[in-house]
């Protein structure tokens, strides 16, 4: 390298160039974005959108009674201000108010689309409201009420609840009302996460800069190992922001395992040339640390790059798109570090002593059965705790628990049972909802839901129907017609019938549930809808909404687990036999990869985390990640192989990797505790099992392989020179 400062000055410009677009990276917790677009639940639900609004905001309100007059007056001020214009992406809005309105007005002469001044006739119109209907937007001792929010799919989250939801609900002075709902979490969701990442991103970075100068004692260190993780988050995040798809919020991850990647990359340079530069020139030193451990770096990002790539296989599009991310971050981290490490070391004059090795971790090699009777233990106990892993994702433990939206919505499911809307919709012949015939095995299908299956509670236009004709379901098509044309509200036809009485939509609404008492409930409306559809003259399609995508995404867990491990084992283990161009070398680099694999259950139970759509992506990431302890360890036994005897090759590999190998591990966990600091349960669970695994790789590597290479002294290495 001959011109140092023109060459960083020219790879800053370039990184400046592509990191402006870090800003156009989209990021959505929209649980649908995990489903493949040709999944039966989502094709579904997609169909049903072409005609019904079945996406929607939740506002729940409290207030000491939300059936007193001046209350239900504040209800529907609120509701009528959120009403389509046309541009704010609002179908339609539901409240006991809007229903009590249109109640109102099919009194002839008396009757008005208002709210009534007197309570006795609020009370009075009370009564013609469904009991079912009312159950999902009054409870029972009148202190909790909803406004529900229909909206097209795809609406613009936050200006509508920047510019209409929020500032409306912040005038309210008879009621406390906060919005909730899946499109409201999905925001508030990206938003947390945003306001948050810059204070940890500062934390994590002071922390890994007292970690350096723990070790090395050195700001020269610190900059070096340093300013290529700028370089490498900034190239990344650029890029992806180039590109047309959407991440999940998990995509932040990338930040501190790229930052020990970097650390990991620099150091191995770094402490490397600290020693060469000691016996020749920096040009020399320099020369020979990219010709040894600049090729272990290569070997490491190779490795890490096609670990990773197992989760492009992926059928849940942000995981494919998470593993992307990772991709194009190892491959600049390399580039970055290959660029500015040589540049910064003949810049700088470095010629820090830094650690020059352990000694002590030498010893390592006398203490073989003892390591292997520890692997043994530590294996037993994860194959134990391995019935007790199970997938368990909820589209509210993605979310932050601490959000006003996230507290709503417990409140919402625990008061209505409500909080996994599904909706069916029945399609039947010309007018075939007017039958008499058809709403009566619709009431028996909505009682066999309500009565047979727990947790479930649904509500159609057959309870309307009955509630307007005094309990009964009309004797004939026309009685129907008439009572539907002269006494329907307009708020209930547009939720549930079509224009030319052909289609129908029943809700189905379950409670936020654990995953496995969802899927019984979800399984048993299907078992029901299927003995209908042979019913009724026309067809039912299956329950559509959250409850149903839940359920599939779950279902999808486990066999994305281990695709992806399986994947990531071939491709990391193909990459090794090609790299030393050994099967022995290849396999025993490789053995400490399926040991903290086989750990992993153990890591799972003891960490108390789920397998989610988060944590499936650890496997990879340890395979990816992890892999980098034993490739360097091996590399550098092969290299002083070159000049020592085995045993004394093992151990100062060994005791030369042990510093960098445990400091890139420290510098791993302190750059990513921090991002606890985000309250954000699901990224905590995935940080900390990522950090966990990893420090099972350094101990497993450092462990392992100090035990297989001095197995008879490491006579057997002599055959492999």
């Amino acid at each position: 390298m001959k011109r140092p400062k023109l060459t960083i000055i020219i790879f800053t410009f370039i990184t400046l160039a592509i990191s402006t677009q870090a800003l156009n990276v989209v990021i959505s917790s929209d649980i649908e974005l995990y489903m493949p677009s040709d999944q039966p639940t989502v094709e579904t639900l997609n169909q049903i959108r072409k005609e019904w609004p079945v996406d929607n905001v939740v506002v729940y309100v409290s207030a000491d009674n939300v059936t007193d007059v001046s209350t239900l007056k504040e209800i529907d001020a609120v509701e009528r201000a959120l009403e389509p214009d046309g541009s704010n992406g609002i179908q339609y809005t539901a409240s006991i108010a809007s229903f009590l309105r249109n109640t109102n007005a099919i009194f002839p002469v008396i009757g008005s689309d208002m709210i009534p001044n007197q309570q006795a006739q609020v009370d009075f119109l009370l009564r013609f409201i469904p009991e079912e209907l009312k159950n999902n937007f009054v409870t029972p001792d009148d202190k909790h009420a909803v406004i529900i929010i229909a909206t097209e799919k795809g609406v613009d989250a936050d200006q509508l609840l920047e510019e209409n939801v929020y500032p409306i609900l912040g005038t309210t002075t008879e009621t406390e009302m906060t919005a909730t709902g899946t499109i409201t979490m999905y925001k508030e969701t990206v938003d947390w996460v945003m306001n948050r990442i810059y204070p940890v991103v500062l934390v994590s970075g002071l922390l890994l800069v007292l970690t350096i100068l723990a070790f090395h004692r050195s700001m020269k260190a610190v900059l070096i190992s340093l300013a290529p993780i700028g370089y490498a988050i900034g190239l990344t995040f650029g890029t992806i922001g180039l590109m047309p798809v959407q991440f999940a919020p998990t995509v932040i991850a990338v930040i501190p395992l790229l930052a020990a990647l970097g650390i990991a990359y620099a150091l191995h340079m770094v402490n490397h040339f600290a020693e060469k530069v000691e016996e020749t020139s920096p040009e020399e030193a320099l020369r020979h640390i990219i010709a040894t451990t600049g090729k272990a770096v290569l070997l490491s990002a190779v490795t890490t790059i096609v670990g990773f790539a197992s989760l492009l296989s992926s059928t849940m599009p942000p995981i494919e798109n998470m593993g992307l991310a990772f991709l194009i971050g190892v491959l600049y981290c390399f580039i970055a570090t290959m660029v500015m490490v040589p540049a910064l070391l003949l810049i700088s004059n470095y010629k820090q002593k830094g650690i020059r090795g352990w000694d002590s971790f030498s010893k390592l090699v006398k203490y073989r059965k003892h390591i292997l009777l520890l692997f043994v233990v530590l294996t037993a106990l994860s194959l134990a705790a391995l019935p007790s892993v199970s997938p368990r994702t909820s589209i509210y433990e993605m979310m932050p628990g601490k959000m006003p939206s996230s507290q709503a919505m417990r409140d919402y499911s625990a008061d209505f049972d409500s909080g996994q809307m599904g909706v069916v919709e029945i399609e039947t012949g010309p007018e075939g909802v007017l039958e008499p015939s058809f709403l009566r095995q619709l009431e028996s299908m909505e009682k066999a839901i309500n009565v047979g299956i727990k947790n479930a509670s649904a509500y159609s236009i057959v309870d309307v129907v009955k509630r307007l004709n005094l309990g009964t379901i009309p004797a004939t098509k026309e009685e129907v017609k008439n009572l539907i044309e002269d006494k329907l509200g307009e708020k209930y036809r547009t939720m549930m019938l079509s224009d030319g009485y052909n289609k129908t939509l029943v809700y189905v609404n379950m409670p936020v549930i654990p995953v496995d008492e969802t899927r019984t409930a979800v399984n048993g409306v299907n078992q029901i809808l299927e003995q209908y559809d042979n019913k009724i003259d026309g067809s039912i399609t299956s329950l559509a909404g959250l409850s149903s995508v839940t359920v599939e995404i779950n279902g999808m867990l486990m066999d994305q687990q281990f695709r992806f491990m399986f994947l990531s084992l071939l491709l990391v283990f193909t990459c090794l036999l090609l790299v030393f161009r050994s099967f022995k070398y290849a396999t025993i680099t490789f053995l400490p990869i399926l040991i903290i694999l086989v750990w992993q259950p153990g890591a799972l139970i003891l960490t108390g985390t789920p397998l989610n759509v988060a944590t499936i992506m650890v496997s990879s990431v340890a395979i990816g990640a992890g892999i980098d302890f034993s490739v360097h360890i091996t590399e550098r036994v092969r290299d002083e192989l070159k000049e020592k005897p085995p045993l004394a090759a093992i151990k100062t590999a060994i005791a030369r990797k042990s510093p960098p190998l445990l400091e890139t591990t420290l510098a791993l966990i302190a750059g990513g505790i921090p991002v606890a600091l985000m309250e954000y349960e699901l990224m905590t669970q995935f940080i900390i099992l990522v950090l966990l695994m990893l420090v099972f790789a350094c101990v497993a590597s450092l462990l392992g392989l100090a035990a297989i290479y001095s197995y008879k002294k490491g006579t057997w290495l002599e055959r492999w020179r």
